[in-house]
């Protein structure tokens, strides 16, 4: 009983639009004092949620992402993408996806590459005649791919919370990913042969405009085989790679004769504003976390579940759905922190592998950015494009149907994003 009143009385303060942080706090301070739990595991639980070297990936991957868009280095990203793939019927849509599945590869931040890429790519659509909100929603939709392919931030949480290997996190999220980004341009390929927007036809690129662009973009796309091939034959941890990509970034910067000591500093404070705030909700969460264990959640949870659910399909057709309606009101940090102990719970007990777990509870948590009211992307996109909510969401719905489309299939066959680490990692 005292369990439901903490659910409830955490749930009404983000209903009052408490910071969910703060939320967790005043819930754990008050389970704290009437359930006669000792104080010093306050402290104890902040300190250990923190004090990890893994997390460290965390500030440095949304580091390089804000030096990449800082130094001009999305641009010539974008550049690339559209050399490729702009001459196809709905041109700059593909350009967007191809573009976020490159700028993935360094970042690993949803937030980054709406904020970042997104506004390039917008400026883009809206210059070649594209409908305002069709170009924000693709831009939002594509941002989506960034956590899903390697580098991730949401990759190297789960894998902490759910004690799992980082590089078999990153290497089971490529497969979906690039599964993602195929089923977003098959979208727009649809939508541009139909009534629904006028999609400008663009020029094929010459093969002269190909190796140019390539040219330009050579040395940053090095950077995803630098960072993937690093970690996969030993030659730096996952964390280590988040310094690894700072540094490129960096180099990269200097030659491209773009390096500004005050965009580098304004990089450097927009990280650490983004990571304090970041690992502020880690750290809440940590304690938070401890006092539903505490009152037996995921056992209690666990065995509700095996009343009625008998099979390891069932099992994922009810994560699916919980962490959709969780990521409409959480973000991604907290909805990991909270949900991730109780899925491990109900993984064991159903014989569902962990990592193949982990890119499903990403997947759904990347559908929850794009929903409101607490949809990060979904506002970046917004503040960027000057495009309304209503008007977004309404021309987000297609996409909402392809990533669910994408998660269903994903959730249901586990070979997709567990052959790679298999293959690689003898898993």
């Amino acid at each position: 009983m005292e369990l439901i009143w903490l659910i409830a009385l955490f749930v009404g303060l983000l209903a009052i639009r408490c910071p969910v942080a703060y939320a967790m706090i005043i819930t754990s301070f008050i389970a704290l004092w009437t359930g006669n739990l000792p104080v010093l595991n306050v402290s104890l639980k902040i300190a250990s949620g923190v004090d990890s070297f893994p997390l460290l990936a965390i500030p440095l991957f949304i580091l390089a992402g804000n030096l990449m868009n800082t130094l001009g280095i999305t641009e010539r990203i974008f550049g690339l993408a559209g050399a490729l793939v702009r001459h196809l019927p709905g041109g700059l849509g593909h350009v967007n996806v191809l573009a976020s599945v490159f700028f993935a590869g360094m970042s690993g931040s949803s937030i980054a590459d709406a904020g970042g890429l997104g506004a390039v790519e917008i400026k883009a659509m809206r210059e070649a005649g594209y409908p305002p909100a069709f170009s924000a929603a693709i831009t939002a939709a594509s941002a989506t791919i960034g956590p899903v392919v390697p580098p991730s931030i949401a990759m190297v949480l789960y894998a902490f919370l759910a004690e799992q290997s980082i590089a078999a996190m990153f290497l089971a999220g490529i497969v979906p990913g690039l599964l993602m980004a195929a089923a977003m341009m098959a979208l727009v390929y649809s939508l541009s042969r139909s009534e629904a927007y006028t999609c400008p036809v663009m020029p094929r690129a010459t093969l002269a405009e190909i190796a140019s662009a390539t040219r330009q973009a050579a040395v940053p796309m090095l950077a995803p085989l630098i960072l993937v091939g690093g970690i996969l034959l030993g030659v730096f941890t996952p964390t280590e790679a988040g310094v690894v990509v700072v540094m490129y970034a960096l180099v990269v910067g200097v030659g491209y004769q773009r390096f500004r000591p005050t965009e580098v500093m304004t990089a450097v404070r927009e990280t650490v504003r983004t990571s304090a705030a970041t690992l502020f909700i880690i750290a809440a969460s940590m304690i938070f976390g401890w006092i539903v264990v505490v009152h037996r959640a995921p056992d209690l949870t666990l065995a509700f579940v095996s009343t009625f659910i008998e099979s390891p399909t069932a099992v994922m057709a009810c994560i699916i759905l919980t962490m959709l309606v969780i990521g409409m009101f959480l973000e991604g940090i907290p909805a990991q922190v909270l949900t991730v102990p109780t899925f491990l719970a109900l993984a064991t007990r159903f014989g569902i592998d962990p990592i193949h777990m982990g890119v499903v509870v990403v997947l759904t948590i990347m559908i929850g950015s794009l929903t409101p009211p607490v949809g990060l992307v979904l506002y970046t996109v917004m503040a960027i494009s000057k495009v309304r909510m209503h008007s977004l969401v309404r021309a987000l719905w297609p996409f909402y149907l392809v990533l669910l489309l994408t998660t269903l299939v994903v959730g249901f066959v586990p070979s997709l994003s567990l052959w790679l680490p298999g293959l690689l990692l003898g898993r």
